[in-house]
């Protein structure tokens, strides 16, 4: 019975080198040392390893079937800390991250393009949900980190913010909005909104509240992606983001109205659970440029 790895180590090392004058050597310990756990070792398992000779040590025919086990075991000992090293220097390793499709198409997408081209070697995968379904994952450590839309209260996680966004209610170029100058005014038109459920909607809904405002939309959609086609069709009225339609304004198909009120702004921020954040995705918030 084995009970010292040690000892297989240094009966490893002598067997290649064949000597143990090297193997002390390569060890960085004395001969007596060397000799003296393969004694040890010898008299564990009951029989001889070495055939001493006047030019080193040969394996018995014992102690080649012993060397073939420790080579296996010491060949995975060294990808071991190869993929040690790796994970810590990010020359491999997965990154599990939690966003939604309009954090991804409008912000995650480049900042992952710069740091995979720093990190090729890193693998991602990258669940598309909700900033609720996001922060589940979170809490259930089935992401690393998540990119959701403030405001959240979570005392588990920590919480940087990335982007600060601006929302502003927006019409097709085309429609006359000059009639609109306050939140109120905006109860007269035709209205599109994300679904009721959806985090940025409560956000939108919360905010208007304070102005007494209670907006009934005539449709609601799960795709803001589809509220910004419907908006530069004409179909009504939407509220966005503007940091995520700069080219529907500079090519003239969306137009910001002009509302007296401003609405507060929120962010895209980035969390992680409190319990545990791995390497990679540290290594990832060291890259973020937060706001």
């Amino acid at each position: 019975m084995i009970n010292d790895l040690n000892q297989l180590k240094i009966f490893y090392i002598t067997s290649n080198l064949e000597s143990v004058s090297k193997a002390a050597n390569k060890l960085c310990i004395s001969q007596p040392a060397v000799s003296q756990n393969i004694k040890n070792l010898e008299t564990e398992i009951g029989f001889p390893l070495f055939i001493r000779t006047n030019k080193g040590v040969k394996l018995t025919n014992e102690g080649k079937e012993i060397y073939n086990y420790c080579k296996t075991i010491f060949k995975q000992v060294d990808l071991l800390n190869q993929t040690l090293q790796d994970l810590s220097t990010l020359e491999a390793g997965i990154l599990n991250i939690g966003a939604s499709d309009t954090i991804c198409k409008y912000y995650l997408i480049d900042i992952l393009k710069q740091f995979e081209e720093k990190y090729p070697k890193i693998r991602y995968r990258v669940t598309n949900c909700t900033t609720n379904e996001s922060l589940n994952l979170l809490k259930n450590h089935d992401v690393d980190i998540a990119f959701i839309h403030t405001p959240i209260i979570n005392k588990s996680f920590s919480y940087l913010n990335c982007l600060k966004l601006h929302d502003v209610f927006v019409c097709s170029y085309d429609f006359d909005d000059s009639n609109i100058k306050h939140l109120a005014d905006l109860m007269k038109y035709r209205i599109l909104l994300l679904e009721e459920t959806s985090h940025s909607r409560k956000a939108l809904d919360n905010n208007l509240l304070k102005y007494n405002v209670l907006l009934k939309p005539k449709f609601e959609l799960a795709s803001l992606d589809l509220l910004i086609e419907f908006c530069k069709k004409n179909m009504g009225i939407i509220c966005v983001a503007k940091e995520y339609i700069e080219d529907e304004l500079k090519n003239k198909e969306l137009k910001i109205i002009n509302i007296k009120e401003q609405l507060e702004p929120r962010h895209i921020a980035v969390c992680y659970n409190n319990e545990y954040i791995s390497n990679t995705a540290k290594k990832l918030l060291d890259y973020i440029n937060f706001s």
